[in-house]
């Protein structure tokens, strides 16, 4: 649509070069005049005709693939970076990422703050969108090795992305007011892709149902991560894509993230008790957990807990979160922590009614924010 509307216009820049040569206005037998004054004119329209272009277009229903990407934890790296670290990283980000969108044929539709977003099936849908967008995503996390591996030559900061796919119908076109409008989708599909990338570690990339239905004789996936959304009825499958089978070659997602889950931060109050041969040992001992997984936790306690000793943790009702329940959980690591000791553990009560409270706890953290 776009595209089209683009090379009808140039064409005509063509036709009026041509038209006013025949009026005697230009002079074009200087070997290669007439592709020069082509070449200024588009350099000076570019600009102007992509604003144009993008914000004149119909509203249509369209069946497409959606890509976001989002550098992870970039608001905390960037509280510890000057203003001009923080701009050529983001300008360096950008570029790399548009160039692989670019070639896997798909189109950019905005950047919000670090992220990026991208379309594939539109302005026209091609019949192999879904399968170029999760290459593009495979390579897009590949292309990060390179683009760190310079930024520490340069003494620069890392950067991880965490990537998303949805596929589905969506409306397209421009939206807005007279004064300004722009071109973008809307629907669904976008606002789940949206929740999907708050789910994605560093250097993942996770696929919904539709998109790995789309393409599924010619992927590989690993893990699923099985979330309840609020307002959506029904679970909602998470993949987490390995590889792409691409007409050229194999792409490989390398691993990068070695946590299992995500996690978010958190304050919450809890009482431990240890377990021993005999059972539960009677005495509670405070603590406030600071960050929590699927998988794990950790607490700061107010003394040390030994090593693969196991523990019940009961959260305090004053929290709202009485029916979490009990949860059952192993010590992997104490260490001396300012005035107490940071303990991280590993959960042990899996797939019980506790955990998955837990872990819907987790989910709603995440899309939320």
């Amino acid at each position: 649509m776009q595209h089209r509307n683009r090379t009808e216009l140039f064409a005509g820049i063509e036709q009026v070069v041509r038209d006013l040569e025949a009026e005697g206005l230009l002079r074009l037998a200087q070997p290669g005049r007439a592709e020069a004054i082509r070449r200024v004119l588009e350099g000076r329209l570019n600009p102007v005709l992509d604003a144009f272009l993008l914000e004149s277009q119909p509203q249509v229903e369209a069946y497409a693939t959606v890509l976001i990407a989002d550098i992870r934890g970039f608001t905390a790296l960037m509280s510890s970076l000057p203003m001009a670290t923080m701009i050529e990283l983001l300008n360096r980000w950008f570029a790399a990422m548009t160039a692989i969108i670019d070639r896997f044929g798909g189109v950019v539709d905005k950047f919000v703050g670090d992220a990026v977003m991208a379309l594939f099936g539109l302005p026209d849908a091609r019949g192999d969108d879904s399968l170029r967008a999760l290459a593009c995503a495979a390579e897009m996390q590949r292309a990060m090795l390179a683009l760190n591996q310079d930024a520490r030559e340069r003494g620069l900061p890392e950067l991880f992305a965490g990537i998303a796919l949805n596929t589905g119908n969506l409306v397209a076109g421009s939206f807005g007011a007279t004064a300004h409008s722009e071109y973008t989708v809307i629907g669904d599909v976008v606002n789940l892709a949206s929740r999907i990338e708050s789910f994605a570690l560093r250097g993942q990339v996770l696929i919904s149902e539709s998109t790995r239905a789309a393409a599924a004789d010619l992927i590989e996936v690993g893990a699923v991560n099985v979330v309840r959304f609020k307002g959506i009825s029904h679970p909602v499958q998470l993949y987490e894509l390995l590889s792409v089978h691409a007409p050229q070659c194999r792409l490989v997602v390398p691993p990068i993230e070695v946590r299992r889950s995500p996690r978010i931060g958190v304050s919450l109050e809890a009482t431990f008790r240890q377990v021993d041969a005999q059972g539960i040992r009677p005495m509670r001992i405070p603590g406030l957990i600071n960050d929590i997984g699927y998988f794990g936790l950790r607490a700061d306690l107010p003394l040390g807990l030994p090593d693969a000793s196991d523990v019940v943790i009961s959260l305090a009702s004053h929290q709202g979160l009485s029916d979490v329940g009990d949860l059952y959980a192993r010590v992997v690591q104490t260490v001396p922590w300012v005035d107490h000791f940071r303990t991280s553990l590993e959960l042990s009560s899996a797939d019980t009614a506790s955990q998955q409270r837990l872990k819907d706890l987790i989910d709603e953290s995440l899309w939320r924010h």
